[in-house]
């Protein structure tokens, strides 16, 4: 189980019986009074090693949106290594059962830990040389 908290991964104890409240009540994250909006705004997962997937979502109801995509894409590399995983996880954004309590769930596959993270460096790489090109054409002007 990890969460992205102010910018930085958090792992929890390993094999922790604990839910992400009961683990962000433990370390003294959130109150009565601000725990919803705690786990409405904080990326969070968890690895499942049966399915060798990560999955990412923030909320109550497991929900996930541009920027949960963004943070798994972000984070997927940096998780894998301090689980101790292989780049050939399947990296998930939603929750990991569809279906719970009677209630289904989106869920989306991103790709694996290797794809999400080539995909990230090939984006910010064109986004350099983009940017580069940007800076050769002023200068030639």
């Amino acid at each position: 189980m990890f969460c992205i908290r102010n910018g930085k991964l958090a792992v929890a104890p390993e094999g922790t019986a604990m839910s992400h409240l009961e683990w962000f009540e433990s370390e003294g994250w959130v109150t009565k009074d601000n725990a919803q909006a705690v786990m409405d705004s904080t990326v969070r997962g968890i690895f499942l090693p049966a399915r060798h997937a990560l999955f990412f979502y923030r909320g109550i109801g497991f929900f996930f949106d541009a920027g949960v995509v963004t943070e798994a894409r972000r984070w997927a590399e940096e998780i894998m290594s301090a689980l101790a995983l292989d780049q050939h996880v399947e990296v998930h954004v939603g929750p990991p059962d569809a279906v719970i309590h009677g209630t289904e769930y989106r869920q989306e596959r991103l790709g694996t830990i290797e794809s999400v993270t080539a995909d990230r460096r090939t984006t910010q790489s064109s986004g350099r040389a983009s940017r580069a090109a940007d800076r050769e054409r002023c200068t030639r002007r």
